[in-house]
């Protein structure tokens, strides 16, 4: 964790100057800077979805794998699924390690595809593949979301609070069948956040993840670890890393 986030500052520094630098170093739970605010890698961070998402996961370290990302790196054009791209942060960040990824974005918000693709660079938008589904494991079964903003992170068709203004209604999608007419022989890396959700869509993802050398998975209660790392286990992966509620397995 120190190694990361030691490079992460430096990284930070570097690219961002000492102003974009202490924008992030002077938060802590609390977002100190409001949007909106340029910053190097993520261009115009218009949310403060965004800002939170770049404090929690990437200058915290808690998504840095130095592992992947030097494999990322190397690779001539890596194969990235982001499964719950929210407003697009860590899409922006696979592209920052390659800007020849091609990255399948997936989100059961249109608005979050809408948000992703206009923060996108113009030649990172040509290699980015928008995918609008409420991840399962099964398909068609009939969903409820409930929300106040679409773009908060914590949006979520398993746990809906009573105080939420808006719902809407969608049909899930297993990961399999979303990827299936792409036809991809090889996925790099899957990352999972779909908040509480991502042991039943692994469930729809046997096809997926036979082709996958590496998952990012983010849990958010003790059953979805539980049950997630089991299902992984049982496709034959095991556990590289761990940093707060991340998990990264690697394909054996």
């Amino acid at each position: 964790m120190s190694y990361n986030k030691f490079l992460t500052l430096l990284l930070f520094l570097r690219t961002g100057g000492l102003k974009g630098f202490l924008n992030f170093v002077l938060m802590k739970n609390k977002t100190f800077y409001r949007p909106p605010l340029t910053f190097p890698i993520f261009g115009l961070l218009r949310h403060k979805e965004e800002i939170l998402n770049i404090r929690d996961n990437i200058f915290q370290g808690s998504i840095r794998y130095p592992e992947m990302e030097k494999k990322l790196r190397k690779a001539s054009r890596p194969v990235i699924v982001d499964c719950g791209i929210n407003v697009g942060v860590t899409v922006r960040w696979w592209f920052y390690l390659n800007p020849k990824s091609i990255v399948y974005g997936i989100d059961m918000m249109q608005e979050a595809q809408d948000f992703t693709i206009t923060a996108l660079s113009e030649c990172a938008r040509k290699n980015y593949i928008p995918i609008t589904a409420a991840l399962a494991s099964t398909n068609n079964k009939a969903l409820e979301i409930k929300y106040n903003d679409p773009l908060f992170g914590g949006n979520s068709v398993e746990v809906s609070k009573k105080y939420m203004r808006n719902k809407r209604h969608i049909l899930s999608s297993t990961l399999d069948d979303c990827l299936r007419k792409y036809n991809i022989k090889d996925i790099d890396l899957l990352k999972i956040d779909i908040e509480f959700s991502a042991a039943p869509m692994l469930c729809g993802a046997s096809e997926t993840l036979k082709k996958t050398k590496y998952v990012l998975l983010e849990w958010h209660d003790a059953e979805e670890r539980k049950n997630s790392v089991i299902c992984m286990q049982k496709a034959g992966f095991i556990i590289k890393k761990e940093c707060k509620r991340n998990i990264w397995f690697k394909n054996f």
